[in-house]
């Protein structure tokens, strides 16, 4: 089987589509999900059914010029690290990967991959869950890009369609055009001031999911939450598209706000709790995943409020993901034998190299 750092997304020198790296937009998901006509929503299909008619999505994808690059993975022939580290890189949702029978993903490799990753899921929830996501606030690029692959697909194969209710799909919040764009953002001032629990009713209130960023029924750790759209019917996709803009312009608006109050109220406190960060980050041995967010969250505000300045300017998104436990074993080839101190110790250490000047 190939190797699967061969899929994952290759690294980029950009400057996140013109944002700071200290965006609180820190990366964009666009998802469309179809259903084949006259076929069963994978929940009620055996494997056998299910292989069926991933074979029928793959021999379309591999007739079709645009497509045909997409490289195919069996969930159930690659390892529990290499679903890990595909999760990450492709912000797949733990859900999909926690069953493996009769389900697949679409890929593009690595040699191809533009500034979007694009993953193709197979027989989770619907027949296809078509997925680009990026850096930063990139919600129009995504989409256009989401868009293009499902007509794409559409061509060659008939999807089940209503006249009434529109795209058809095994969760009824999704008919319609069923159409989902999410955005992983860092709100560590707003998340401990007042203003949140209006912020999530709010949101919750227009028809929005919120929960951690690695899905919404995850816990939020390092101040990082995901917003989703979770409602479809009776809305078009530029409608759904519009909103998200117009809510990113919020978060970022209630996000900085609280920044200017904790300053205002609390800078003593604030440029404390910075530095405390900084000792841990800069002395400790070990650090878990979950400490590790939660000190470097409070280290990106240091900078972005210029409480502190003698670290190098880090990409949060992109050092969580260097950091993971599966990145780091995979990257250090540490194998099996790993133990949780041995894991830990060389997040640590991975941790300075990145944030520490020379």
């Amino acid at each position: 089987m190939n190797d699967i750092r061969n899929f994952l997304p290759e690294e980029k020198n950009s400057s996140r589509n013109g944002q700071e790296k200290g965006s609180i937009i820190l990366s964009t998901r666009v998802s469309i999900s179809r259903n084949l006509a006259n076929y069963k929503f994978p929940s009620s299909c055996s494997t056998k059914e299910k292989n069926r008619l991933i074979g029928t999505i793959r021999d379309c994808a591999s007739r079709t010029d645009k497509l045909s690059d997409l490289c195919f993975l069996k969930l159930s022939e690659i390892s529990d690290m290499e679903r890990l580290i595909m999760a990450n890189d492709y912000q797949i949702d733990d859900d999909f990967i926690s069953k493996m029978s009769g389900r697949g993903i679409l890929v593009m490799p690595r040699h191809s991959i533009r500034e979007n990753a694009i993953a193709i899921l197979l027989c989770w929830d619907d027949h296809i869950r078509i997925q680009v996501s990026g850096p930063g606030s990139i919600i129009d690029e995504s989409y256009s890009s989401a868009v293009e692959i499902e007509k794409l697909f559409e061509s060659r194969l008939l999807f089940s369609f209503d006249k009434q209710w529109g795209y058809l799909t095994s969760n009824p919040a999704s008919l319609g055009t069923a159409l989902e764009v999410s955005l992983i953002v860092h709100l560590p001032a707003l998340a401990i001031s007042p203003e949140i629990a209006d912020f999530i009713k709010n949101l919750t209130k227009i028809g929005y999911a919120i929960g951690g960023f690695s899905g919404k029924d995850s816990e939020v750790i390092g101040n990082l939450f995901r917003i989703s759209s979770s409602r479809t019917l009776g809305k078009s996709e530029k409608e759904i598209v519009e909103e998200m803009h117009a809510i990113c312009l919020n978060i970022v608006d209630e996000e900085k706000s609280s920044r200017r109050e904790l300053l205002k109220k609390d800078s003593l406190g604030a440029k404390d709790n910075v530095c405390r960060s900084y000792g841990l980050l800069k002395y400790a041995k070990i650090l878990s995943f979950e400490e590790a967010l939660e000190l470097l969250s409070i280290l990106r505000l240091g900078l972005d409020l210029r409480i502190i300045e003698k670290i190098k300017d880090f990409d949060f998104f992109k050092l969580i993901n260097t950091v993971s436990d599966s990145h780091i074993i995979s990257s250090f080839e540490m194998g099996k034998k790993a133990t949780d101190d041995d894991i830990d110790q060389k997040r640590a250490d991975l941790i300075r190299e990145k944030i520490l000047e020379d």
